[in-house]
């Protein structure tokens, strides 16, 4: 009869009876998806798949606009400079028609001005920079004069024009610049490039 309640009292036994059986229901609730979520799945994925189709789209419409703005961005510039090829021809025709300069001089004034006029309206402003301060961010300095009653750093003349695009410098004029004259004796009468001797 002891070894009867040991049987009783054994720890695998208690442990076993403790235990409460896994049924194959509950794990096969988990394992299994509800129908509504494969429909949301579905209509994810259909939603994606419309997305990344109109995404393609979009890229090859924005590379051949990108195509078409390079091969013809410059339209309406060169539309606008097609007057001045015009009006240059008329005045080559009637200087070689009357043989006479003046009527050339005249019609390439009027073409310049015209063209200068019309750039303007693409944004182009011309720098004036006779007679200012030298602006090393506005003007590039070829040579320099000396020139008395003129202020040293004064632009002089220009050798070519400098040119503004909507504010923002397009090309630098390219000056020359009033030196200041080299003085006489400079105080103490010595050569400015000799050694110096003092100790």
């Amino acid at each position: 009869m002891k070894n009867d309640n040991r049987k009783k009292d054994s720890p695998t036994e208690s442990r076993a009876d403790d235990e409460a059986p896994v049924t194959g229901e509950a794990e096969g609730e988990e394992a299994a998806p509800a129908p509504e979520a494969s429909g949301e799945l579905e209509e994810l994925k259909t939603r994606l798949a419309y997305l990344a189709a109109e995404f393609d789209n979009y890229r090859k419409r924005a590379a051949r606009e990108k195509e078409s703005l390079v091969a013809f961005g410059n339209e309406k510039l060169l539309r606008a400079i097609l007057p001045f090829l015009d009006n240059l021809e008329r005045a080559m025709a009637q200087a070689a028609a009357s043989g006479s300069i003046d009527g050339l001089q005249a019609g390439v004034r009027l073409t310049y001005d015209q063209a200068l006029s019309d750039l303007k309206k693409f944004g182009l402003e011309q720098l004036s920079a006779e007679g200012e301060a030298f602006d090393p961010a506005r003007h590039e300095a070829i040579a320099q004069t000396a020139c008395e009653g003129k202020e040293e750093g004064t632009v002089l003349s220009e050798a070519r024009k400098g040119y503004l695009l909507n504010g923002r410098l397009l090309r630098p004029a390219q000056v020359i610049v009033a030196q200041a004259p080299p003085a006489a004796g400079r105080g103490n009468g010595r050569d400015p490039d000799s050694p110096d001797t003092d100790n």
